[in-house]
């Protein structure tokens, strides 16, 4: 079958040349001055052309792997046409160009079930376009800086329109081993690097181990300015493909990086503090254990009754009381108390599995008994409180018998000589190193908390004693294989990041105000079907794809005036433009920390130094106040601010009302801008509206801050390019932006046609997945888990109002409605 014929192809070449066309344009109006990160995308593009030269395929490598990382409004102030857009102009018009060359077969089709669904989707999807960007507003350079903008309807329309213009692409190189080859390392090399920026942020701002802080969050996703959880929706999305990585991992190197991958996924998933993504990923992991079990060897030929089912259930019991355990050590004895406990766990699962000369365990014990009672005893008093944390008694005698056991275990899978012989000394070393260490486990609860943490030390001993019993079961529950040892280690990663966790303040904060937060939601969500209009148009085809910000903000129940931020022009002299400035709104009701909208942009300082602030000021009264500051922000929470001591005065008399004042502010940076350049929080000044309970404006132009030698810091300071180099966000105020529920936000914006289109198109997509699982394959598992968790994420929260994250979803759709091809007819095969 041809992908293409030759009409086709000509209407190929066209859209190629006007992709391309789109992308120079793009980019002849990109900021890609002030920061490296333009910089670097400048040198990205290119290479990114040469590479899709060489290898067209790699687009399906690229696209997953870049999509959540290739995020620079923050620098450039872009966020209806993004760098992501531009790579995609350039994907479509390379791969549109190379379809419409020599006729070539197809790799995949689509059945006739999915083509009618993404026809009913598209055009739903058009007509919420058409509804919320109609009547057409005049398409100046102000109409892009805002959502409140009929515009927005082309922002969170285009993840379709992408998915769509791919398509194509998609069925030419969408061959499950070109999947396998390309799409599944983009996804991992994607949620590494995510994964590596939310460390990164994390030991940047309240610390690694800080879990008593309300900070949140956010990584490379912009779109989180004003809330949402567009990290929350990629983690669903990707995290179980690193779990589909560690269960084919055809050798160690593979495995020890699919669990260093899925530690860190693990963490940024756990350091979220959402409750929609960790039922997300419960609802995953069960999906995961129904569908494995029905498909295990031998399912379909074992009689019902409740043996087949023991054995899961006995490891279940096992692993659940090993949790529960764990989580009474943490209490008891502090992170050093469960890490201690899990490596105990960890040597027992693994000694477990192995042959052991159980006729030497007394003596064994006695001398490990005597090795760990001469060594506590020999042990220097200097080791004590001044001491290194590690070379204190307990700590250091327990990393010496890990070590010991290590080094027992690991030449090899299996112990030379059986148990027999000179192969008797391995198997005596792990048994006694494994006594120091159920030793120095007590010892280090004992030296941590005291009489408190005795017990529960005592009982993971004995749980550990337990589960040694596993070698002399009739029917193990378990045998030493990459499988068990994949799933083991996973476990224990997630155990030492969960618990400590959800022991933290900040979490268990989080849950006791599920039920209030909740009351709010649903108070919200009805709101948002109070604001619908009752039209039979706009019950069917909804009230337009991205109107919805618009709409809270003119039409919301509680009357409200939520803060906003214009790019606005004086009249000027008839043939030239007038002055540019910016205009903050401050919001019209009382408003706290979190409920301003502060006008933000990134900027290079020095610790210590000078700096003049100066800038033009304009209000009609009193109010409302200008917040001015310098703090360190990724992109919502602010800490180490230095404020700006900025007083506005009242216009001098006779001056016309309002009328420009200008103010010129030294101060000092104190401690911005210090440390290492990996480890240096990034610097923001931050300009925000702040009044009473009725709205009002202040106007802002000419911004600039020198440094002591004169050099201009601030880029765009006159605000002659609308947006560019500024940003905003708003830190804890979100209802205004997000409708804050999947299902409802495709009601209201694109109506019951586009929500029962969808609902179509996710049943077809979950149905073919779920049949391929069964006949036993990973992948399909694995994307089916994927869709389910952020559907789950979408409980609580409207996803599909970022465009890169409704791509990926929409993508995968995709990836799980392809067939593959049919084979050529008799009568079409060559003679």
């Amino acid at each position: 079958m041809l992908a293409h014929t030759a009409l086709p192809g000509l209407a190929a070449r066209l859209l190629a040349l006007l992709a391309g066309a789109a992308c120079m344009l793009a980019l002849r109006h990109y900021p890609l001055g002030h920061g490296w990160p333009g910089l670097l995308f400048a040198a990205l593009l290119p290479a990114y052309f040469l590479l899709l030269c060489w290898r067209p395929a790699c687009w399906l490598f690229c696209v997953p792997a870049l999509l959540p990382v290739l995020d620079l409004a923050p620098w450039t102030g872009w966020f209806f046409l993004e760098e992501i857009d531009v790579l995609l102009l350039l994907t479509v018009a390379c791969g549109y160009w190379r379809l419409g060359g020599m006729p070539q077969g197809a790799a995949a089709r689509l059945s006739p079930a999915a083509r009618a669904c993404l026809l009913l989707c598209s055009l739903a999807w058009l007509a919420a376009l058409l509804r919320g960007v109609l009547p057409l507003p005049p398409p100046d350079v102000y109409a892009w800086d805002n959502y409140l903008s009929p515009y927005n309807s082309l922002r969170v329309g285009k993840a379709w329109a992408w998915s769509m213009l791919l398509l194509p692409l998609l069925l030419r190189d969408g061959e499950p081993s070109a999947l396998r080859r390309y799409a599944l390392p983009g996804m991992l090399a994607g949620l590494a690097m995510v994964s590596l920026f939310a460390l990164w942020e994390r030991a940047v701002f309240p610390g690694l181990t800080n879990l008593s802080s309300d900070y949140r969050i956010t990584a490379p996703f912009s779109a989180m300015h004003t809330g949402g959880a567009a990290l929350d929706g990629y983690l669903a999305l990707s995290l179980p493909f690193a779990a589909l990585w560690l269960a084919r991992a055809r050798s160690r190197w593979q495995a020890a990086l699919a669990l260093l991958l899925l530690a860190l996924a693990l963490h940024a998933a756990c350091t979220t503090f959402s409750r929609g993504l960790y039922a997300a990923l419960t609802a995953a992991v069960l999906l995961a254990m129904w569908q494995t079990l029905r498909t295990a060897p031998g399912a379909a030929r074992r009689p019902t009754g409740r043996r087949p089912m023991r054995k899961p259930l006995l490891m279940l019991l096992l692993a659940g009381l090993g949790t529960v355990l764990l989580v009474t050590m943490f209490s008891a004895a502090g992170y050093r108390g469960l890490l201690a406990a899990v490596v105990l766990l960890a040597a027992s699962f693994v000694l477990a599995a192995r042959p052991l000369p159980w006729r030497l365990a007394p003596a064994s014990l006695l001398c490990a008994l005597c090795l760990q009672g001469l060594l506590a005893s020999w042990w220097p008093a200097g080791a004590g409180p001044e001491a290194a944390g590690w070379l204190k008694g307990p700590y250091f005698l327990f990393l010496l018998a890990a070590v010991l056991l290590a080094g027992a275990l690991l030449p090899g899978t299996l112990w030379p000589g059986g148990t027999a012989g000179k192969g008797l000394a391995r198997p005596v070393l792990a048994m006694m190193a494994w006594t120091m260490l159920a030793c120095n486990l007590v010892w280090i609860g004992w030296h941590w908390a005291g009489a408190p943490a005795l017990a529960p030390a005592a009982l993971v001993v004995l749980l550990a004693m337990l589960m040694l019993c596993n070698g002399r079961l009739r029917a193990p529950l378990w045998r030493l294989d990459r499988a068990s040892l994949s799933i083991a280690g996973a476990a224990g990663i997630l155990l030492l990041l969960a618990i400590p966790v959800s022991a933290s303040y900040y979490a268990t904060e989080r849950f006791a105000t599920t039920a209030f937060d909740l009351q709010g939601r649903l108070r919200h969500w009805r709101q948002v079907l109070a604001m619908q209009p009752s039209g039979w148009g706009d019950q069917l085809f909804g009230m337009g794809m991205g109107s919805f910000p618009a709409t809270y903000y003119w039409h919301n129940p509680g009357r409200e005036v939520p803060a906003s931020i214009a790019y606005a022009e004086d009249d000027g002299a008839p043939g030239n433009s007038g002055n540019t400035f910016v205009r903050l709104a401050s919001p019209g009701y009382s408003a706290g920390y979190g409920e301003l909208l502060r006008l933000l942009q990134r900027l290079p300082l020095q610790p210590a130094t000078h700096y003049t602030l100066a800038l033009d000021v304009r209000r009609s009264g009193p109010m409302p106040v200008l917040q001015v500051r310098l703090c360190q922000r990724q992109l919502l929470y602010a800490q180490g601010c230095v404020p700006i001591p900025l007083r506005l005065q009242a216009p001098p008399p006779g001056s016309p009302v309002p009328a420009w004042q200008h103010y010129e502010v030294p101060f000092d940076s104190g401690s911005l801008g210090a440390g290492a350049w990996l480890l240096r929080p990034p610097v923001q000044l931050e300009l925000a509206a702040s009044g009473t309970a009725t709205s009002s404006v202040i106007d802002v132009d000419n911004l600039s801050l020198r440094a002591p030698g004169g050099e201009e810091l601030i880029a765009n300071g006159r605000f002659t390019q609308a947006n560019n180099y500024w940003f905003f966000s708003s830190d804890h105020h979100h209802l205004p932006w997000h409708i804050k529920s999947l299902a409802l936000h495709v009601l209201v914006e694109t109506g019951w046609c586009g929500a029962l289109s969808l609902l179509a198109l996710l049943s077809l997509a979950g149905q073919r997945l779920l049949r391929q699982a069964t006949r036993g394959k990973p992948c399909a598992l694995a994307c089916a888990a994927a869709l389910l968790g952020f559907l789950v994420v979408g409980l609580f929260d409207s996803l599909l109002d970022v465009p890169r994250i409704a791509l990926l979803c929409y993508l995968m759709l995709l990836c799980a409605l392809l067939q593959p091809p049919q084979p050529p007819s008799p009568e079409s095969a060559p003679p």
